[in-house]
């Protein structure tokens, strides 16, 4: 298996990465304060753009200074600090996860990954994500966008998974070189952002900008011209997503579900919109029905009747709902007397 260029992405990196991000600043501090900043830029990174994500790691940080004084507030208390990031069972993930790491781990995360894997939002990339940022260990946070990196590199396309014998090989071949975790781990994360999945197979007029400046030698992406990515593409059918109806499936923990009509359940049903969608559905209950939720990324997308319709979950966070409620037994839906 051909040798990964890490030596070339770390020189890149030393010029063009990220290095002002608020939490590459933090490795001077103590074991302690450190494991507690690294968790929580990686939450709050999750599925969430480091632009809107810079705002609320600072604030959090001025008015929880340390996981112990986070693991000591309420979900009502944190809420305004963490409001409209979404993902609102991540935020009472964070402080189940702060409590057990002052009870339980006087204020230090483990090392291990079985460990950390037993955290509340805690998978294995933010696992592996802990354990180079912290212990600056030889390991490498796979995720769906290291992924794509390795699988353009190895295979020529972002759409072709890596086995897991292919990942195996990767993290020895890294193993082996004196190059840091902690250091590898913030060189993809900003490669992946700022170059490689910004270069689509439309670009083609780039092309020789592209070939020259792109860092990974011997990619097969680059020999290949994009040729696989296209296939792929053409492979793929465009939904209509601006013309779709949006259904929404609003419901408290999954538990209890609310019928947009007294008679029997029927989702809300919302007009197709060119604006974000979850922000649609939010601005929609909050306007008319005075409450807060979250909502979820589009569920799916389906054809009914030749009509495009949209499918997402949302959960009611604040207020007090006045609709029908059902509760779902054997995939139906039963009215809760």
């Amino acid at each position: 298996m051909l040798s990964f260029p890490f030596l070339s992405l770390l020189d890149w990196s030393k010029i063009h990465g990220r290095h002002s991000l608020p939490w590459r600043t933090y490795f001077h501090l103590s074991e302690r304060d450190l494991g507690y900043h690294v968790w929580l830029s990686e939450i709050l990174l999750q599925q969430t753009q480091v632009e809107r994500v810079i705002g609320y790691y600072n604030n959090i940080l001025k008015v929880f200074p340390t996981i112990e004084a986070l693991a000591n507030t309420s979900y009502e208390e944190f809420f305004p600090y963490y409001q409209w990031l979404g993902y609102y069972s991540r935020a009472r993930n964070m402080l189940k996860t702060a409590k057990i790491i002052t009870e339980e781990y006087q204020w230090i995360f483990p090392n291990n990954t079985d460990e950390l894997k037993k955290l509340p939002g805690v998978g294995p990339y933010t696992a592996a994500a802990i354990r180079a940022f912290v212990y600056n260990e030889k390991v490498l946070s796979f995720d769906t966008n290291l992924e794509k990196i390795f699988s353009r590199f190895y295979h020529g396309s972002r759409f072709q998974k890596l086995s897991k014998e292919e990942k195996t090989l990767i993290e020895k071949d890294f193993q082996g070189t004196g190059i840091s975790g902690r250091e590898i781990n913030a060189a993809f994360m900003d490669f992946g952002s700022l170059v490689s999945f910004n270069i689509k197979p439309s670009d083609e007029s780039g092309w020789e900008k592209i070939s020259k400046n792109y860092p990974l030698d011997d990619c097969f992406w680059l020999k290949t011209q994009w040729v696989l990515e296209v296939q792929e593409k053409k492979k793929k059918r465009v939904f209509p997503t601006k013309d779709a109806s949006i259904k929404v499936v609003l419901h408290e923990n999954h538990r209890i579900y609310y019928s947009s009509v007294e008679w029997d359940y029927q989702p809300f049903i919302l007009p197709p919109t060119e604006d974000n969608v979850r922000q649609r559905v939010q601005e929609y209950f909050r306007d008319s029905y005075n409450l807060e939720v979250s909502v979820r990324p589009i569920h799916d997308k389906y054809f009914e009747n030749d009509r495009p319709f949209i499918i997402c979950n949302a959960q009611v966070q604040k207020g007090l709902p006045s609709f029908r409620k059902y509760q779902k037994e054997n995939g139906f839906f039963v009215k809760i007397l």
